[in-house]
């Protein structure tokens, strides 16, 4: 599922291709994907306007057209932005033709995307009651939410009612970087420790989104190069598969010690 640093991507794509172009066309192709509105209303919404720039929160995307709404994407498990001269996206849910006569496609093979309108991104916020970003939350409101919390670790950290943006991926190598293990209960962490938490969250959203969010290229000293079946620790040893919360997690038992109760 693209997590935060996906969506920041994705962002900087929408912004680079997609604003200052009058829509000419709009094809709504996968109806099913629309939340809380309908093919009408979108081709109406988006026809004859154009994108001015863009907001990301979360795993959330909003594009700011010029009539003052917004078109809200949620990208699901396999959606993606694809931008390109002729209409060459495989899976098209929404298709949206420019006056230069290129096109941007919401891609999305698996269909679990969702779009949507809004007139206002925080109020669409609030109703989801999402916690705040976890690229932009600062410390002080960072400890706020996690006060009092007893649950484990990890599934606070996917928990987009806490913190927004975080996934599976970028969990486990957040407690990895942070020497966490994910079973660890949040009330058992003492201040160095939440200190160390919060670093290492924004060092590794933002080193994954300086690598484009690609796995493979991140340093050595990283988790999930090595986060497949048979994967070893950086640090040695294999690497341990357990569940957490029903989530598949990757674990190193040399550099996350389960604390003791």
């Amino acid at each position: 599922m693209p997590e935060l640093p996906s969506v920041e991507i994705f962002k900087e794509y929408f912004d680079k291709t997609s604003l200052q172009q009058p829509i000419t066309d709009v094809s709504v192709i996968s109806p099913e994907i629309l939340m809380e509105t309908s093919i009408t209303e979108m081709k109406e919404s988006l026809e004859g306007h154009k994108f001015t720039e863009s907001i990301r929160y979360g795993k959330y995307l909003f594009g700011k057209l010029n009539n003052d709404l917004f078109l809200i994407m949620h990208f699901g498990m396999t959606g993606y932005l694809h931008y390109d001269t002729k209409n060459s996206s495989k899976y098209p849910r929404l298709l949206l033709k420019f006056s230069g006569g290129n096109f941007l496609a919401f891609d999305d093979a698996r269909k679990f995307g969702k779009l949507g309108l809004t007139r206002d991104p925080d109020e669409f916020i609030e109703k989801r009651r999402l916690g705040p970003d976890a690229l932009e939350v600062n410390f002080e409101d960072f400890q706020e939410i996690f006060r009092n919390r007893k649950g484990m670790i990890k599934p606070l950290l996917l928990n987009q009612n806490v913190l927004a943006g975080i996934g599976n991926l970028y969990a486990d190598e957040i407690l990895y970087q942070s020497r966490i293990h994910p079973l660890t209960h949040a009330d058992q962490l003492d201040d160095p420790e939440w200190e160390h938490l919060f670093k290492n969250m924004k060092n590794v959203l933002h080193k994954a989104i300086e690598h484009h969010d690609k796995i493979k290229s991140l340093p050595e000293s990283y988790l999930l190069p090595h986060r497949y079946k048979g994967g070893k620790c950086p640090e040695g040893g294999e690497l341990e598969i357990i569940k957490v919360g029903g989530r598949t997690t990757f674990v190193c038992s040399k550099r996350q010690k389960m604390k003791e109760d």
